[in-house]
């Protein structure tokens, strides 16, 4: 087995290699399986992995480690916990409450749109100012506490805001 560091994809060959495939399945790793000459390829790969057939070219070999990487960002989601930590990736970074509340639905429907009014209600409740100016703050504020996490509040003009990796 052969890891790729830059994106984290462990190679592996199949099917002689299997019980590390089941591993990397286990624990939701990257993994490229390596199909051996006269092997039958996978009946099923999952979200996490992808395979090949040797002789490849490396730039197409470039492509495919990319190309699974990228499939696994879109599937990852940022936890925030009770104490108000944000966890994403390998990475964690401490919120105020205030952001905490603000960012609940925006983890919810991560990757989709939240409404500026949802925002706006969040901040009515908490007895904060709910003007278009405060939610703009507030999201400034927050985008810059989320940086250090790789994401990013991107915003949708006249409607909302998308939380997204960077």
């Amino acid at each position: 087995m052969k890891v790729d560091a830059k994106n984290r994809v462990k190679f592996v060959r199949w099917p002689a290699e299997s019980d590390i495939r089941e591993e990397c399945k286990a624990m939701q790793h990257l993994c490229l399986l390596i199909v051996e000459h006269g092997a039958p390829p996978p009946e099923q790969v999952s979200l996490y992995e992808d395979w090949v057939r040797p002789p490849i070219v490396p730039e197409d070999l470039q492509a495919r480690v990319r190309q699974l990487a990228d499939r696994a960002v879109l599937n990852e989601k940022p936890v925030l916990d009770p104490a108000g930590i944000l966890y994403f990736r390998d990475a964690s970074v401490t919120l105020s409450m205030t952001q905490c509340e603000i960012l609940g639905p925006l983890i919810s429907r991560y990757g989709q749109l939240v409404y500026r009014t949802e925002l706006r209600e969040i901040l009515e409740r908490s007895g904060a100012s709910s003007s278009s100016n405060a939610v703009d703050l507030h999201v400034m504020r927050l985008r810059r506490r989320l940086q250090v996490v790789g994401l990013a509040v991107r915003n949708v003009w006249g409607r909302g805001f998308v939380l997204e990796p960077i």
